[in-house]
């Protein structure tokens, strides 16, 4: 089995929990697995795996490490950077030269870039240099805002990864040969049921970045649609930008006590505090910019713990979301979101149970990270 790099801008990021799934997925699937990265992140997260960071060193160095490779790499390295304009070839030589030397030290035979922005173009000029596959993987901002050359990285990919169906038919212009569907999957072993509190009253969950792609203030509007008697809770779990403005709608939408924002909490504790929930409310829409979330993790971890969803019809969200397990929604419509939050509200304890059971089984059948990066995984060691 091919020993995989996996390259990413940061690592390890709180909010990026796919990497870190995918990683031991694939060491379960029995490769060796080590990351690249310009940066590692200080926190409590526990590294799945050896990390190498491109540190900034002299020139002059890298330079000698280039000229030493063999004539024909360093030809091929330089076409897949001069094929490239965002970033000039001397920044892509010289990271990418330092990334080939890890690559070599360490016998990588594969790298695997996360996202297609700045990850990816340094990602294929160090896998031409050091004669070995790559492939990437984009998310969302990396493929909708931040494209610069796409095209001409999926050229240098061996493959190339959508995480959704309409990010799959993007990528085929580009290439309808190198580009393949898999959608990110959800570690079900760490993700999973927890015994129900019972609550008097329907309690709902978020968690995410407080940005405009996620659609809050929708779902704040569609809350205060709902008549006091049967409106929900809704327990906000995140930080960002837009935190003030949303605190500042539901005061003045008269919420307070229908509406907590709780911060940013770690993975762990979001996982023990699914328990105390009736729902999964994630409502969200295209930014004004085009950013939009693609394939989003989170409702797979929510279905993954029992949590019906309910979210809106953007990107993937049909791929993951279907009658059996929540409310599948158009994107900004404050009316039909306080339809779908009224309907849930209403079901039984018998048609919510039902739903909790089919949102788990769902991602067992289509999102189970082993099965994902089996998939990879033959990608991997046919490229």
């Amino acid at each position: 089995m091919k020993h995989i790099a996996i390259m990413v801008p940061s690592f390890p990021v709180p909010s990026e929990t796919f990497v870190i799934t995918e990683i031991k997925a694939l060491q379960k699937a029995g490769h060796k697995v080590s990351v690249i990265t310009f940066e590692q992140c200080e926190n409590d997260i526990e590294l799945p795996c050896e990390v190498h960071v491109l540190k900034k060193t002299q020139l002059i160095d890298t330079v000698f490490n280039l000229i030493e490779l063999p004539f024909t790499l360093i030809v091929k390295g330089i076409k897949a950077s001069v094929r490239q304009s965002a970033i000039s070839t001397t920044s892509l030589l010289f990271f990418a030269t330092k990334a080939a030397q890890i690559i070599k030290v360490n016998q990588i035979e594969h790298m695997h870039c996360h996202f297609m922005h700045n990850s990816l173009a340094y990602g294929v000029v160090a896998a031409r240099l050091s004669n070995i596959s790559v492939s990437s993987i984009g998310h969302g901002h990396d493929i909708y805002v931040n494209s610069a050359d796409l095209e001409a990285k999926v050229h240098e990919c061996d493959f190339c990864v959508a995480v959704c169906e309409d990010m799959l038919k993007l990528l085929h212009r580009f290439s309808p040969t190198k580009a393949k569907l898999l959608h990110c999957g959800v570690d079900t072993e760490i993700f999973q049921p927890d015994t129900l509190q019972a609550n008097k009253e329907v309690k709902l969950l978020f968690v995410g970045r407080l940005v405009e792609k996620k659609g809050l203030s929708y779902a704040i509007s569609a809350l205060a649609n709902l008549p006091v008697e049967i409106r929900p809770k809704l327990d906000i779990v995140g930080d960002g930008p837009l935190r003030s403005a949303l605190e500042y709608q539901v005061d003045e939408m008269g919420l307070n006590d229908y509406i907590q924002f709780l911060g940013a909490k770690k993975p762990q504790d979001i996982r023990n505090m699914t328990k105390h929930y009736d729902g999964f409310l994630a409502p969200f829409c295209i930014a004004e910019n085009g950013d939009k979330d693609t394939g989003p993790v989170v409702l797979k971890e929510a279905m993954a713990m029992s949590l019906p969803v309910i979210t809106c019809d953007v990107m993937g969200c049909a791929e993951i979301v279907d009658d059996s397990v929540g409310y599948l929604v158009e994107s900004r419509n404050i009316k039909a979101l306080t339809r779908a939050i009224n309907q849930y509200v209403h079901l039984s304890k018998e048609q919510r149970a039902k739903m909790r059971l089919a949102a788990r089984a769902r991602v067992l059948e289509k999102f189970d990270a082993f099965k994902q990066a089996k998939q990879l995984s033959s990608w991997i060691q046919q490229a």
